[in-house]
């Protein structure tokens, strides 16, 4: 009898046992079956549905990221995703009871994450594929939303930023990649980024719901954003199904064997051979990015060029109140703003097509700078709301023309890093520039707004000259190459031209006689 405890005991511990190793065995299978997803060549999804996911997948994300412009703590009235995070701010700063400097440190925090999300995103992408990158992104943001929604503690509070930057950068990052490879792409990027702002339009109008009806409690708004962020995970994960990039639009090694095919004496890409270094480390291929001087140029350009989209979208309307007297209806002035930069990239994607995306820059940056000099020296309310709509309308299609060239002066085994790390630079460009602006306009306020504005507009011209110089070094930056072809154009050029060389090899023989000679005939 004494012994039927310990039988009783050893077969609890059999028992425990068994289950523990059936349940590692369901994780071993877990992981098989995603590893068997991830290298199997899977039927893909309707084009017309992964084109629509992708910009449903750009404007979620647009609509529930907080970015955090900022006035002084007397009156703010800045933007939530570059529109309407800023009425959120005063409520949290008295739910908080901390003063605009120690608020500001969300900024940091924002930076942090979108930095490491620019440095992961290659070894992230190279490992888990798109089908689970986009997905960890918005998870990532889920996460730190659940953080925010109960009023958390302030330093939990400044954590969860970390995730929220770092999930936005990861999905900026894949969308933007994955869009570049779709045949038409630069057409593609500008209806993609269109639906940025698209959610920045429209998501004012709920922030601003919130801290009219609920200032105590306006914490509660990350629940929205929190309900966003599940849904652009579950859309994802439903439509893309796990699939790597290459599963979706087809690998880099097969479009380098169809253009071989269609020219086989010519490289694909400008810079060096394309086939070999496709397969290489992610390691080797972040080396490879770092550097490459047109990176540099064009990361720095991305930064100041966000930088000045969140800063005027973030200040517009407090300097409407502050310095011409604007009252509280001021705030749509941002809704304008953003709707104008929705309204830019649709309707000059004919115009930039036919100027070229260097050209098309300048156009539009001098176009900005005059406005914003308009709204400087002039002193009516509406025609400076006309004037913050017009600068959103040729800052709009400035963010995809850049993510073009990258695409064109690029190999195509680092496009997709490239795009990554430069779009988590511009992020947290977004991140930065509202920073020093804020700390600029607190000590002498917030008429500083338009003349750094066009300080800014104008460093991001002389930042674009040394990208068209590190492009072109064989031209003077004065000389502006025109329209650069889309790929799927560039492929048929090729196609063009090698069956005109082949006809030239078809036609010589009776042009030359068998001595050598020209035919008389």
């Amino acid at each position: 009898m004494a012994n039927q405890p310990v039988h009783v005991d050893a077969q609890l511990e059999g028992g425990l046992q068994h289950v523990s190793s059936r349940r590692s065995h369901g994780s071993l299978q877990k992981c098989h079956y995603i590893l068997k997803r991830l290298s199997r060549v899977l039927p893909l999804p309707s084009r017309r549905l992964s084109h629509v996911m992708l910009n449903v997948l750009v404007g979620l994300s647009s609509v529930y990221f907080p970015y955090v412009p900022h006035t002084e703590t007397r009156d703010t009235r800045a933007g939530w995703n570059d529109a309407s995070q800023g009425p959120l701010l005063p409520s949290l700063e008295e739910y908080y009871n901390v003063d605009y400097l120690v608020i500001s440190i969300l900024f940091i925090m924002n930076f942090v994450g979108f930095m490491t999300s620019g440095l992961t995103n290659v070894f992230l992408t190279d490992r888990l594929g798109f089908g689970i990158a986009a997905p960890l992104g918005a998870s990532m943001q889920g996460l730190a939303y659940i953080l925010m929604c109960w009023g958390s503690p302030y330093p939990l509070f400044l954590i969860a930023y970390i995730f929220n930057g770092f999930g936005l950068g990861l999905q900026d990052a894949q969308v933007n990649s994955l869009t570049a490879r779709l045949p038409n792409a630069p057409t593609k990027m500008f209806l993609m980024h269109a639906f940025y702002g698209f959610g920045a339009t429209v998501s004012p109008f709920v922030a601003t719901a919130f801290v009219q009806h609920i200032p105590d409690r306006v914490y509660l708004y990350y629940t929205v954003s929190l309900g966003l962020a599940v849904l652009t995970a579950a859309l994802v994960l439903g439509v893309f199904r796990l699939r790597t990039a290459d599963q979706i639009v087809g690998s880099r090694q097969e479009e380098v064997e169809e253009k071989k095919e269609v020219f086989p004496s010519e490289t694909v890409q400008k810079d060096g051979p394309p086939v070999k270094k496709i397969n290489e480390d992610s390691g080797s291929k972040m080396n490879r990015i770092l550097k490459t001087p047109v990176v540099h140029c064009m990361a720095f350009y991305m930064v100041m060029y966000v930088g000045v989209e969140v800063t005027i979208g973030g200040w517009a309307t407090s300097f409407l109140i502050d310095e011409r007297g604007g009252d509280s209806n001021a705030g749509y002035v941002s809704a304008g703003y953003f709707g104008g930069l929705t309204l830019g990239r649709v309707i000059f994607i004919p115009v930039s097509k036919r100027l070229g995306p260097h050209l098309s820059i300048w156009t539009y940056t001098i176009a900005s700078i005059v406005l914003s000099l308009i709204i400087w020296f002039t002193h009516t309310i509406v025609g400076n709301a006309v004037c913050f709509a017009l600068v959103g309308v040729f800052l709009g299609p400035m963010y995809p023309l850049a993510l073009n060239v990258v695409t064109e002066v690029l190999p195509g085994e680092l496009q997709g890093g490239t795009i990554g790390w430069v779009a988590s630079l511009g992020q947290a460009g977004s991140a930065m520039m509202p920073f020093i602006t804020g700390a600029i306009a607190e000590k002498y306020g917030v008429w500083i707004l338009q003349p750094l504005s066009v300080a800014l507009l104008a460093a991001s011209l002389v930042l674009w000259m040394f990208v068209v110089r590190v492009c072109h070094p064989d031209r003077p930056f004065w000389h502006i190459p025109r329209a650069v072809t889309s790929r799927h154009e560039k492929e048929k050029r090729d196609e063009d031209a090698g069956e005109r060389v082949a006809l030239d090899k078809v036609k010589r023989p009776t042009e030359i006689g068998d001595d050598g000679l020209h035919d008389s005939r």
